[in-house]
């Protein structure tokens, strides 16, 4: 289960494997922790913050993609963990059950284009 966030452009993208293990719902949202070392990817309602709406085809459409712009939340989390903005990153989650969420630990990062996994920043 991974995401890749492109820093140059402000963008993550979520992988359908992600959306798929917390039951492909109609929104997610993004929750970050305070030491912004990890965040989650988590079904929830429209109107909370960080709420991003799944389009509807999404598992069906083979081309379509989750696409996440947000600009404040990528340079703020690439910034505080030291992370250069014009890298592609690619970070692999580990599934909560308890929580029905997907967490990415920033210590997990890698540059994606570069063989080392970890410390790539």
């Amino acid at each position: 289960m991974e995401i890749s966030i492109y820093g140059r452009i402000n963008v993550i993208y979520i992988g359908k494997d992600v959306l798929r293990v917390i039951g492909a719902p109609s929104h997610i949202c993004l929750k970050i922790n305070k030491e912004m070392d990890s965040f989650a990817v988590m079904p929830c309602e429209p109107t909370e913050p960080m709420a991003f709406k799944i389009p509807d085809d999404i598992m069906l459409n083979t081309r379509k993609q989750m696409k996440v712009t947000s600009q404040s939340f990528v340079i703020g989390l690439l910034s505080i963990n030291g992370l250069e903005f014009e890298h592609t990153y690619k970070i692999s989650g580990i599934y909560s059950e308890n929580n029905n969420a997907v967490v990415f630990n920033m210590s997990d990062i890698w540059v994606f284009g570069e063989e080392n996994m970890g410390d790539n920043k």
